[in-house]
């Protein structure tokens, strides 16, 4: 081995600005690199290597903030030594390598650290913890995209905290910066980008492909055509052909990028909102020169069953972009998420109190009607919606209540025949908290509150009974355990099957529990209603369920009166068409449907009459602007509808809640505007009920039958 002298002269550096950072030298030969770090306070240093005086050497100044590797991959200070400059000499000074002021700026920012701060919070502010934070920074091009991820992921505490602290370095080799970075299509970008291509059709480009590339020699661009006046535009000029030899290679070459953009903006739409996106070529793009990364963020969080469910995820249009080096962001989480929500109290006393139905906030109490006609339903006065099979409720102990167990009493709604709930209709509970002194990923727990049949009663075990049982430091986030899933549910009723049609009342029996843990019985007690109220231990709902029978094979039509539909007839001119049959349609003759629409509940939303036809063609039976002047007359019970809206406003003036439909006759004036062309015809009519089922919001009660046939025009 010889030694290599190196010597460095930052002399041109001022006295005060010599003591902002120190330097790095590296030296690389085939086996590997050697690096020394100096102070060059005094203006000037050497540095003295142990090298193979028989290989090429590359030598590479830098900060000494840079990696070993990373140093010979950055735009810096070089110099080479070839085997002849040693002259079978043991060692070799060579000429001093001069650091201008210029390269002394550039490297203060060259590899800096950078460090996020955060919080993960639900949509009301409460904490997601226990998620796994991915920082990433993006870059895009054209219809391409790629992130890199930044630092290591961290795991939020029991407040939603986290920190990601990362080293970043800019003035890369174009070639090797590419060479670091994975790239995909991304559908964001090409919905940006398509819609301004198709501008001028005269500029056509590939489809797109996964892999990045310049491969668009066809491209012919011609004077611009009129924009739209949402599209600012700029003067037009007829563009030089692009240079095929530039644009078709295969393998995109990224020094190439900054002349094809200059072609490209000559021709293609001036459209600031992709300038403002920072889409390229309307924006200009070295990423290589990017000393600040661009960040986005994407949340995992191993909460339930399954994989870990995505709970935050950024797109490129959400970039932040040229982040400082520290960097505090709050990163609202989607519905995904287990919180843990806030302590919004507790009422006091021994006491219990319904807040809601089907989840938490879910139904509120306080939009179900507790008197008169419209008693248990949801949105009284409103759309007056019952409820249908299991059916959960959720509440609230107070502070002092004697509740270790509990179960659920019924009785027909107004009337004082109080008895357990069937034992069959109780469904299991579950809950679940956050644990913060087990081990990430496993930092969520989820108990199960099975219905427990007891001495010939069927209770539940209270939350505040299981925190006794299962000690640890209830209510602290940071380094205990905190409820975070299900947490105020009381019960879970599965009302089909066991309660007939019709308004009932529902109540909690509160129980201690004895020396051995069991529910004494001996104490039971009918919970008072917090806040001095019996009402507030009272929830009232309106139960109507459906029965259904084995669905009819090949067929739409769903076997149930609850509700029922059916077309009795169709008269084109008034010759009746037949299902399967053809007509023969005549100038300005009418067209006529009976059909029927019913529930015997008198629990009818809406329904809807549309014909379909030719190739995705549809048209709405009962829309003016479809068909033109029609009637809707009852034939049969009614009113017509089409909607409870309609059915108990005037002057139809059905007496809420009740609409039961009936038969209906559809008068269209013109039946060519429901039959524009020779075809064939299908009607199809469905219509739902207004219920609540198993605590979706949707109408899941439904039923439909279709009709068809060929008009010829």
């Amino acid at each position: 081995m010889s030694t290599l002298r190196i010597p460095i002269d930052a002399s041109q550096i001022a006295d005060a600005d010599r003591k902002q950072q120190k330097v790095k030298v590296a030296v690389q030969d085939r086996k590997g690199i050697k690096s020394q770090v100096i102070a060059l306070d005094a203006g000037k240093g050497e540095v003295k290597l142990d090298v193979d005086p028989k290989q090429t050497l590359n030598i590479a100044i830098g900060p000494a903030t840079a990696s070993d590797e990373d140093i010979f991959h950055l735009q810096t200070l070089t110099s080479k030594v070839s085997p002849t400059q040693w002259a079978n000499a043991d060692t070799l000074a060579i000429p001093a390598l001069v650091i201008t002021p210029q390269w002394w700026i550039w490297w203060l920012r060259w590899c800096r650290t950078f460090t996020i701060h955060g919080r993960v919070v639900c949509a009301d502010g409460s904490p997601v913890p226990g998620a796994e934070v991915r920082a990433y920074d993006v870059d895009f091009f054209w219809w391409w995209s790629s992130s890199q991820q930044v630092g290591p992921a961290a795991v939020t505490d029991g407040a939603g905290n986290f920190t990601i602290s990362f080293r970043w370095c800019c003035g890369w080799w174009p070639w090797w910066w590419w060479r670091l970075r994975q790239w995909r299509l991304d559908d964001d970008l090409i919905e940006k980008i398509r819609p301004v291509l198709k501008l001028n059709p005269a500029i056509r480009f590939p489809e797109p492909d996964p892999i990045p590339r310049l491969d668009i020699a066809s491209l012919n661009p011609q004077p611009l055509p009129p924009l739209g006046p949402l599209t600012p535009t700029r003067p037009t000029v007829a563009g030089p052909v692009l240079n095929p030899g530039l644009l078709a290679s295969k393998v995109l070459d990224p020094s190439t990028i900054p002349a094809v953009r200059d072609k490209l903006v000559s021709i293609l739409p001036h459209v600031p909102e992709l300038e403002k996106l920072r889409i390229w070529p309307w924006w200009p793009w070295n990423p290589w020169f990017d000393c600040n990364p661009d960040i986005i963020f994407r949340v995992t969080q191993p909460c339930g069953s399954g994989p870990a469910k995505v709970v935050f995820a950024e797109n490129v249009f959400q970039t932040r972009w040229d982040i400082p080096t520290n960097l505090n962001v709050t990163l609202v989480a989607n519905s995904q998420a287990c919180c843990l929500p806030h302590d919004d109290g507790q009422p006091e006393g021994d006491c219990s109190l319904f807040t809601s139905v089907c989840g938490d906030p879910g139904i509120p109490v306080t939009t179900i009607g507790k008197t008169g006609v419209t008693a248990g339903y949801f949105d009284p006065g409103g759309r007056d919606r019952p409820f249908s099979e299991s059916v959960s409720f959720y509440g609230l102990f107070g502070s002092s209540a004697q509740a270790d167990f509990y179960e659920i009493e019924s009785t027909p709604h107004g009337s004082a025949a109080w008895a357990p709930v069937p034992a069959g209709s109780l469904i299991d509970l579950w809950r679940g908290y956050f644990d913060a002194t087990l081990p990430w990923p496993n930092q969520f727990v989820f108990p199960t509150f099975p219905v427990i049949d007891f001495g010939g009663i069927h209770v539940y075990e209270s939350r505040h009974h299981y925190e006794l049982t299962h000690p640890a430091a209830w209510g602290n986030a940071i380094a205990g355990r905190v409820w975070s899933n299900n947490i105020n549910v009381m019960a879970n009723i599965q009302t089909k099957g066991f309660f007939s049609d019709g308004a009932y009342d529902f109540r909690v029996i509160g129980y201690r529990a004895d020396a051995a843990g069991n529910p004494d019985l001996a104490t039971r007690k009918v919970m008072d209603g917090c806040g001095g109220h019996a009402e507030n231990n009272l929830l009232t709902l309106r139960l109507d369920n459906r029965v259904v029978g084995p669905q009819v094979p090949n067929t739409v039509h769903v076997d149930t009166t609850e509700p029922d539909c059916g077309i009795n007839s169709v008269r084109i001119g008034g010759a009746a068409v037949l299902p399967c049959g053809a007509q023969q349609l005549q100038h300005g003759v009418p067209l006529e449907i009976d059909f029927f629409v019913t529930d015997p509940d008198g629990h009818l939303d809406h329904y809807d009459l549309v014909v379909k036809y030719d190739l995705g063609s549809i048209k709405n039976l009962l829309s003016v602007a479809d068909v033109g002047a029609f009637s809707l007359t009852p034939l049969v019970g009614g009113p017509q509808g089409p909607d409870y809206a309609n059915a108990i406003a005037a002057p139809q003036s059905a007496v809420r809640p009740t609409w039961k439909g009936g038969t209906m006759r559809l008068h269209v004036n013109d039946a060519s505007l429901v039959f524009p062309k020779t075809c064939c015809y299908l009607l199809e009519l469905t219509v739902w009920k207004r219920n609540i089922a198993n605590c979706d919001g949707h109408l899941s009660y439904f039923n439909q039958m279709h009709y068809s046939f060929t008009v010829t025009v």
